[in-house]
């Protein structure tokens, strides 16, 4: 991993799950201990203006239900303020066709979600990361998609989901798991198998 990937990764974490981000900082960073503090400082500010912030973004998400370009809007908005230096914006519209649209984060990376009514109900991230910089782009998006559907978690609460889907080390290319938990009415899973990961996300106790 580069100096400035693993920075960018640092910072991002620092903001948007702190206890990752300490670890990380811990193991990582090439900081003296001061620039440490004060950049630890810097991100906690940043991170409660940030929560602050997201309460406006999109207030109950899943449960008032999304149109894809709502979701798009919404996610790009989290991934602005939670993660400006990653370049993790979706980019192009999506399109959906056969009640699903993709998007590609990266060659590794692909989002899919299942459109009904014209709202969004499911939301999968399939990752077969390689290398160490691939798992930390899948653990960030998956972290956005989570501020996306449910804004009213702050940072800790994203952090439990995090481990209860045991996401907060390096995504996994070994071994087969699942894992499950629900925050609100979106139920999040973890599906690992022979290198591959899915990730969903789902609009549990439709109305």
């Amino acid at each position: 991993m580069t100096t400035y990937i693993k920075t960018a990764a640092m910072i991002t974490l620092l903001i948007f799950i702190p206890p990752l981000g300490w670890l990380f900082m811990y193991k990582y960073s090439t900081f003296d201990k001061k620039t440490n503090l004060a950049l630890a400082a810097v991100c906690m500010l940043f991170f409660i203006y940030a929560n602050i912030s997201a309460g406006n973004l999109g207030n109950k998400s899943f449960e008032q239900s999304l149109t894809p370009e709502q979701f798009q809007e919404k996610f790009n908005a989290s991934a602005r303020k939670l993660a400006p230096n990653l370049d993790l914006t979706i980019a192009e519209p999506l399109t959906v066709a056969d009640k699903t649209f993709r998007y590609d984060f990266s060659p590794t990376l692909e989002l899919e979600g299942t459109v009904e009514g014209g709202q969004v109900i499911e939301l999968k991230l399939f990752a077969k990361p390689t290398n160490q910089d691939e798992s930390f782009q899948v653990i960030n998006v998956l972290g956005l998609l989570i501020a996306t559907l449910n804004p009213e978690l702050d940072a800790e609460d994203r952090g439990e989901v995090m481990r209860d889907l045991r996401m907060l080390k390096e995504v996994s290319t070994e071994g087969t798991y699942d894992w499950t938990t629900t925050r609100g009415r979106v139920t999040y899973s973890v599906h690992a198998d022979k290198g591959k990961s899915t990730f969903t996300a789902a609009l549990s106790n439709q109305s």
